[in-house]
């Protein structure tokens, strides 16, 4: 069991790892580099290119593309083979590309490696390379400078530490070297500083007590590689339909080999008739269409600045029922603001017109700084809660350059985690000031005040706090000897409130999202009461569980934790492991997990999740375990990609009502001339011509079917919510029984005239291909009628019909083509009956579409 090094004195550490504050020996250096290896995260082997490329071609659909393949070469078809063919390759190309891409979301953590360290071994000071340090090692830390292992603190001067990286709270951590008697959190390891993170301030010595994958970050970057990529819900439920439609084209071919077999058609003929099923049976277009109508869903993303990584992930935020969303860089701007000011005067939200009481406070705050300016006054270096006062100070017109050559300073207290203050001294032409600012008890110890006044102060101090800002007192006075530590008779000159503001989309966008019957779910490494301070401004429902913390977690099982998360919206200090438990508990519950984050602490819980969404300016390794980035960083992209992604699962939907109602309207119609003894009425060529080209078009043209206009009102699907749902099996059903009777009852009819069979079957080819150019006007909406829409709104979709008309024509008049296709001409009445009858269907599958839906309509309502 590993020690908790922040709970040991400095010298039980030195004592367990056998070192000094001299450093180690060379030689037990390199014992303990043999012993511990280098200092470098663990890496996850990858994915062999041919493993990646076999998977491409197992699953279900490509497997039927293949078998269409396997089928258009047996009955000497080989242009329709190579045309299938380049498809199923197409598929596995852009397969192959994405899931290539996923392999490198751990590999992306080496980005937090560190080349170089200072140590101190065997007296001497030198700088390494960072692989070289062992446990035990001392090493020399100061300010711009990344922590190279995990360290337990032996000395800090004014130690600041940014570790966004691991916790995601916005304010550096002030380190000291005291010994922690509780069980704490890595972001309440005062004495600690971790592999990866931001010394921003001071300096500091430590003994390293774990390198490489023994890190916190070496932790983290185990949990990325070991939590398995989940399937989306599109996914998982295509697999299920493809595999059932593939059994039911096995199975309905055997069968009826089987029965011709026993009726004693000859082996070969029987054999063709088989084939012609089986190619019926695929709908050839289906996975190209969904390839496109993600494509295309991509494309509307990207203009509304979310960049979709995975070409399947494109639909899933549209079934998204629960997003957990870091605060830090996603709710909210991830950088330190001043966000309000309290005087004598009252509150201050708004600083381009303020008092002079308010310009006295930010004038302090902007002086009693170290954070630089350059010429340009835009860009800050120094402290993120200096940089804060400066930006302030410049926003409300204060010349903050000019300001500090008019008030020199000469003198002055640096802030350190014992103080809690910092104050500096300025001379002016019009004398000599003293100015503190720092944490407002210790301030107003050193002012001179009524009891009143304290007490005004102190309920102003404490509410800002109960709202999650970090409160600063400013105050002043004249005074020409150099200040000491013995500090009095200051004036209060007001409260500085600091926050890490929120997006001004967030409010509305988590409204949005809570319409379309989305909860948000805030997980963050931050401090309870500025984790509720953002839910309440932000909107996200904190319900009866109010705030669960990470140590909470840590004592509940699996089970509980599945009980509790539906009661609570807010989490608050936790860690890595933490938000992936979360994230696991939602999908036990059925739920449809967003993970929204931005830092290395995100990344386990974005690659378990459905569908990982990461923001353009968080870390590498969020951007490269996401499926989708924000580029703009803003959680409005979010409300977009939902919207989209519900109009693309609507359309893949009716993408799939007319391919398989065409497929199933050509098997039954050739099991039906099977079954009564009749020669076939259409060929397999015609059949291929039909599912590639003539419905291949109209298909392409549905992945722009625009919104239906209650997409955002309808709560989210579940996660075992079916493609194929009841509605789409009762048109199927209805597109393929109307179909079929038709053209079963014009063949037999024409057939008793004596019509030649290469007549006939271009009448029941070319009917069929007109029938479903028109019945997709009936699939652009599975819940109203074609008698409530404009059929003009998709022009796409009228120019491939439309397309599909002529084509079918040049098929049946050009000669090469009627080689091809064994077609004759057909005369003006051939036409008027293929119109008639197509025109009969429409209508009549959409006075049966109408009626289902008033059934149900009035099932719903009783």
């Amino acid at each position: 069991m590993k020690p908790s090094w922040y709970r040991l004195r400095t010298e039980e550490v030195h004592q367990r790892l056998e070192t000094s504050i001299s450093g180690l020996r060379m030689d037990d250096v390199r014992a303990r580099q043999r012993q511990y290896g280098p200092n470098h995260l663990p890496q996850k082997r990858r994915m062999s290119i041919v493993r990646v490329i076999g998977r491409q071609f197992t699953s279900p659909l490509m497997m039927l593309l293949i078998l269409a393949t396997g089928a258009s070469v047996v009955i000497g078809n080989e242009e329709d083979a190579i045309v299938i063919a380049i498809a199923a390759l197409l598929n596995g190309v852009v397969g192959f590309v994405q899931e290539w891409k996923a392999e490198r979301s751990a590999e992306a953590l080496s980005s937090y490696e560190i080349p170089h360290a200072r140590v101190r071994r065997g007296g001497a000071v030198s700088d390494i390379l960072a692989t070289e340090l062992v446990p035990g090692d001392i090493v020399l830390l100061q300010a711009g400078s990344r922590i190279p292992a995990d360290v337990r603190l032996i000395e800090a001067v004014d130690t600041q530490i940014d570790e966004s990286l691991l916790t995601g709270e916005s304010f550096p951590v002030s380190k000291h070297t005291n010994i922690l008697t509780v069980s704490a959190v890595v972001g309440d390891r005062a004495n600690m500083a971790f592999l990866g993170t931001l010394m921003v301030r001071g300096r500091a010595e430590g003994v390293v007590v774990a390198i490489g994958s023994e890190t916190h970050l070496g932790a983290i970057a185990q949990l990325v590689s070991e939590t398995q990529d989940e399937s989306t819900p599109l996914q998982v439920q295509l697999k299920r339909f493809s595999w059932i439609l593939g059994v039911i084209v096995v199975c309905v071919a055997m069968v009826l080999f089987v029965a011709g077999w026993l009726h004693g058609v000859p082996t070969i003929e029987i054999l063709s008739i088989a084939i012609a099923l089986a190619v019926a049976s695929i709908p050839e277009g289906l996975l190209i269409s969904l390839t496109v109508v993600l494509a295309v869903g991509m494309q509307h993303m990207l203009k509304r600045f979310v960049l979709v990584r995975r070409l399947v992930a494109a639909e899933t935020l549209g079934s998204v029922s629960v997003v957990c969303t870091d605060k830090t860089g996603t709710l909210t701007e991830g950088k330190m603001a001043v966000v309000q000011i309290r005087t004598r005067d009252g509150l201050t939200t708004a600083f381009k017109e303020t008092t002079e009481a308010v310009r006295s406070a930010l004038l302090i705050g902007a002086l009693n700084n170290d954070a630089d300016v350059t010429e340009e006054a835009e860009v800050r270096l120094g402290h993120p809660t200096e940089r804060a006062l400066v930006d302030v100070a410049l926003a409300a017109g204060i010349a903050v350059k000019e300001a500090r050559e008019t008030y020199r300073r000469i003198a002055e207290i640096p802030f350190t985690e014992e103080r809690k203050y910092m104050v500096t001294q300025h001379r002016t032409d019009a004398g000599t000031f003293v100015f503190v600012k720092g944490a407002p008890e210790r301030v107003f110890a050193m002012c001179r005040m009524t009891e009143a006044d304290r007490l005004y102060w102190t309920r102003q101090a404490d509410e800002m706090t109960k709202q999650g800002l970090r409160v600063l007192a400013v105050a002043e006075k004249p005074q020409e000897e150099t200040p000491t530590d013995v500090l009095s008779n200051f004036a209060c000159k007001g409260l500085i409130g600091i926050s890490d503001p929120l997006r001004v989309s967030t409010r509305e966008s988590i409204q949005t999202l809570n319409d379309a019957g989305v909860r948000i779910v805030l997980i963050t490494g931050d401090h309870p009461e500025t984790a509720l301070a953002i839910a309440e401004d932000s909107g996200i429902l904190h319900r009866e569980g109010g705030v669960i913390l990470g140590k909470e977690l840590d004592s509940m099982s699996d089970a509980v934790l599945k009980e509790r998360v539906a009661t609570c919206n807010v989490f608050a200090r936790v860690e890595p492991q933490h938000k992936l438990r979360i994230v696991q508990a939602w999908r036990a519950r059925g739920e449809v997990v967003a993970m929204v984050g931005d830092g290395v602490n995100d990344a386990a819980a974005m690659k378990a999740s459905d569908i990982g969404v990461s923001v353009g300016s968080g870390t590498d390794v969020a951007r490269e375990t996401s499926d989708m980035v924000l580029l703009n960083n803003d959680l409005s992209s979010i409300t977009a990609a939902v919207y989209e992604g519900r109009v693309i699962f609507d359309n893949i939907r009716k993408i799939i009502v007319y391919l398989v109602a065409d497929s199933f309207s050509e098997v039954i119609l050739i099991s039906g001339t099977i079954l009564l003894g009749l020669p076939l009425p259409i060929l397999a060529v015609q059949i291929l011509w039909i599912n590639l080209v003539t419905d291949g078009l109209p298909g392409l043209a549905l992945t722009m079917e625009p919104a239906e206009s209650d997409v955002m009102q309808r709560p989210p699907r579940k996660r075992d919510t079916p493609v194929v749902n009841t509605e789409m099996k009762v048109l199927i059903f209805l597109i393929g029984v109307l179909t079929d009777v038709g053209l079963l009852v014009m063949y037999i009819l024409l057939q008793a005239k004596g019509i030649q069979t290469d007549h006939l079957r271009t009448i029941i080819f070319t009917a069929l291909a007109v029938d479903s150019l028109l019945y997709v006007f009936a699939v652009r909406s599975l819940r109203r009628s074609i008698f409530r829409m404009n059929p003009f709104t998709n022009r796409w979709l009228v120019g491939a019909v439309l397309i599909g008309l002529v084509t079918q024509a040049a098929v049946v008049y050009v000669p090469g083509l009627q080689a091809i296709f064994r077609t004759i001409g057909l005369s003006a009445a051939d036409w008027g009956l293929v119109g008639l009858l197509a025109m009969i269907k429409l209508i009549a599958i959409e006075v049966g579409k109408e009626g289902y839906l008033l059934i149900k309509k009035h099932a719903h309502a009783s």
